[in-house]
């Protein structure tokens, strides 16, 4: 094949991504402008929100919790491993300062490998409401979060809603990549899933279940020993004949001071989980134009080739600035736009490493990962005894009998 048959079969690639690219964007649109009708009542409500380690303005996303208005019955329950995590006095702080809200309670055992499945349990066994919502420590919640749950799960047939979410709060080359990679793709790429093939990505970020299918799908406990435990969760529900929706509000994944080893470490394992869990992971290298225009200036090696890449690198940036404006409200300041095709670029880096990657460091325990992201540990894990939770002091926020 010669240099222009190369050529064409490139520029087709660009092309075929410029369109994709397009079409995202349209179906995030179309999601953003979705029209909820309220419930003909409001179901009580438990948000959990298992905490590890500091993140970026933890305080600022617990308090985002307060200003939820919804007018039925609703608690916040913050978890925490144990004391000597670093989460622990800033949730016991909040938890002390807002009792009628919020209340804060420690792991009780560990009977899986995934730390985040581990708290859920807790937490699902000291709430008693008709749904429960999921809420990530990095993730910064709106005022209307929960009426929207109880909009789409009210709806015949639902079991189940999620958010789309954003990354916000960027300081940092690590974190302002992150935040372009989820802004470009992820929400995008989520909102034509569900609108063109009736298929709804679950994101465990920020989701909301009712109890009773909770409990008909044997609760948390058959996703505690894998990694996608939304995925998993997911497809327990899809085959129980329910369906999933987006909110049309997003939440924001508050990433502000991250390196980027962080960046990489999170989006390879993202990319690994994708190559185990969908099929039509192979197919993701044609969302992305960029890559393709670089090579196909390489290969033409004229003033043509290079005008189709830069033009090929504008048209990405004002995707993404006006995804990002669609789903945060402002796009990326200036000085951090020429970051927006260098992520393009490194995007496929990441894509391929996903692709080898079966191994990760979760919080000191080292986990080699099987089909649909199945967790088997290396070497010892730290378990943390069954005893330990069992603490004589009254969990703050709970009122004793």
């Amino acid at each position: 094949m010669g240099l222009t048959a190369i050529g064409l079969v490139l520029l087709g690639f660009t092309a075929l991504g410029w369109y994709v690219a397009a079409w995202n964007l349209m179906m995030l649109w179309i999601v953003r402008r979705r029209k909820l009708v309220a419930p003909d009542r409001w179901p009580s409500f438990a948000v959990l929100k298992p905490l590890a380690g500091y993140d970026d303005e933890l305080e600022q996303n617990l308090a985002s919790h307060l200003a939820i208005d919804y007018p039925g019955e609703w608690k916040l329950l913050v978890g925490v491993r144990d004391r000597e995590d670093p989460a622990y006095p800033v949730a016991r702080a909040f938890a002390e300062k807002n009792p009628e809200r919020v209340e804060l309670h420690l792991q009780e055992g560990e009977p899986g490998f995934n730390p985040k499945v581990n708290q859920l349990i807790t937490l699902t066994r000291h709430s008693n409401s008709e749904v429960i919502a999921i809420t990530d420590a990095n993730v910064r919640v709106h005022a209307n979060i929960l009426r929207e749950h109880a909009s789409l799960i009210a709806q015949q047939g639902f079991a189940l809603s999620t958010n789309l979410f954003c990354g916000s709060g960027e300081d940092s080359l690590g974190s302002t990549l992150d935040n372009i990679t989820v802004n470009r793709y992820d929400a995008p790429s989520s909102s034509t899933s569900e609108e063109m093939l009736d298929l709804s990505q679950i994101v465990g970020k920020s989701m909301a279940v009712r109890r009773d299918v909770l409990v008909e799908l044997g609760g948390w406990e058959p996703v505690k020993d894998f990694l996608a435990e939304d995925q998993g969760f997911g497809r327990r529900v899809f085959k129980s004949g329910r369906k999933v929706r987006l909110c049309p509000t997003p939440v924001h994944n508050v990433q502000r001071s991250q390196p980027f080893s962080q960046y990489w470490g999170r989006h390879t394992r993202w990319a690994m989980i994708r190559w185990l869990v969908f099929p039509g992971q192979i197919l993701e290298p044609l969302i992305n134009p960029v890559p393709w225009a670089l090579a196909f200036a390489l290969v033409m090696g004229n003033p043509l080739g290079w005008a189709v890449f830069a033009a090929t690198c504008m048209a990405s940036i004002t995707i993404t600035q006006t995804c990002t404006q669609l789903l945060r409200g402002h796009p990326f300041a200036l000085k951090w736009v020429p970051l927006i095709p260098i992520s393009d670029l490194i995007f496929p880096a990441m894509f391929i490493r996903g692709l080898f990657l079966r191994r990760v460091n979760w919080r000191g325990n080292e986990f080699e990962i099987g089909r649909l992201t199945a967790l088997k540990p290396v070497k010892k894990r730290v378990v943390l005894e069954e005893k330990q939770p069992q603490v004589t002091e009254q969990p703050v926020g709970v009122r004793p009998d």
